[in-house]
């Protein structure tokens, strides 16, 4: 049975969505978004933004039992494909050596007012609960 992740850390959806659902050992989020906690307003600075949902990311896997070791794709969604760049210094913090990153995909999207981008993580544990 699925297993519906919810974590105080990240930013919430408007619709009954969860941060993330788990099942026979693989976690797959929702769309991660860069809103701040307090406010639930996006940031203006998009860099801000980009660091809320790398920040969000690790509190989502750590809510259900991942880690940053688990995700095998990182799904981007822009409004603007140029602001890739603003998400390659975390990519590179948190999976430093090239031989071990996770796959991912940028596309673009239209994201709500203000939203710079969305991202969709795909991890896969070691056991099946």
């Amino acid at each position: 049975m699925v297993r519906a992740i919810h974590t105080p850390r990240a930013a919430q959806h408007v619709n009954p969505v969860p941060n993330a659902a788990r099942h026979r050992g693989v976690l797959i989020t929702s769309g991660i978004l860069g809103k701040q906690l307090e406010t639930g307003t996006y940031p203006a600075d998009k860099a801000h933004q980009v660091a809320l949902v790398f920040d969000y990311l690790d509190a989502i896997l750590e809510a259900g039992g991942a880690t940053l070791d688990d995700v095998v794709k990182l799904d981007l969604y822009f409004a603007d494909k140029a602001d890739r760049a603003l998400v390659n210094p975390h990519w590179e913090q948190l999976w430093p050596d090239p031989d071990h990153r996770p796959a991912r995909q940028a596309h673009q999207a239209v994201l709500p007012e203000g939203c710079c981008l969305q991202a969709v993580a795909t991890a896969v544990l070691g056991d099946p609960v």
